[in-house]
């Protein structure tokens, strides 16, 4: 993927960017669904992204035409602190009208393998996503695929992930071919911990994030000082 510095989406500090990024579900959300009648939208954890649902909270949008997908997962059990659909559903989930069935969560009561069988499964009947939301970590990665580990070659449209290099080591991930089957996607790296792998992607690095086709790059000063 190109990284082209002058089409950046800049911002002062996380807290901008997380509007802007609340404006722009909020715009993506209402035109998918008088287009095609739903809005499928791909969730990422993150701090930033956390504030952008806490706005969203009270916007007017039609929540029961709206599926949500995680583009990634802890192995935990339902409910457990450190899940992305825990932060989702306290920061947004729970606070507006989308059917308990629209919420399509991933679910790891047997096994890693099984989960992301199971979640790709459930892709199959996605004809593309409406809007995918992204993170970076500061090693280049996005959801939970991580540099050099074996589940970037899996073209499932999920795949397990081991030895994580973050705590817990298993997780389920969408992969590249589900990710980039979209409409619209935002990478949002804010931060002054994302400066330095930034750069590097701006030199032309190779990491799992640059492979994530035609994003919109949502930085803010700490982490893209201009």
């Amino acid at each position: 993927m190109s990284f082209d510095t002058k089409t950046l989406k800049h911002f002062e500090n996380s807290t901008t960017a997380a509007a802007f990024v609340a404006e722009q579900v909020s715009t993506a959300c209402k035109q998918a669904v008088e287009a095609r009648g739903v809005f499928h939208w791909v969730l990422a954890g993150g701090s930033t992204p956390e504030a952008s649902y806490r706005l969203l909270r009270d916007v007017d949008l039609p929540w029961q035409a709206v599926h949500i997908w995680f583009g990634d997962e802890r192995a935990l059990q339902k409910g457990h602190p450190d899940r992305n659909e825990t932060m989702a559903r306290d920061a947004l989930l729970d606070h507006v009208d989308i059917p308990e069935d629209s919420i399509h969560c991933i679910d790891f009561t047997t096994s890693t393998d099984e989960a992301a069988f199971n979640y790709a499964q459930a892709l199959n009947d996605v004809p593309s996503f409406d809007l995918v939301l992204l993170g970076m970590g500061e090693d280049g990665h996005t959801a939970s695929l991580f540099p050099h580990n074996p589940a970037l070659g899996n073209n499932a449209l999920a795949v397990p992930v081991y030895e994580s290099p973050k705590p817990p080591s298993e997780r389920v991930s969408m992969s590249f071919k589900a990710l980039n089957n979209n409409h619209q996607s935002m990478i949002l790296a804010t931060g002054s911990s994302k400066a330095e792998i930034l750069q590097a992607i701006a030199q032309g690095a190779d990491l799992p994030v640059t492979f994530i086709s035609d994003a919109t790059w949502v930085v803010d000063q700490p982490a893209w000082p201009i």
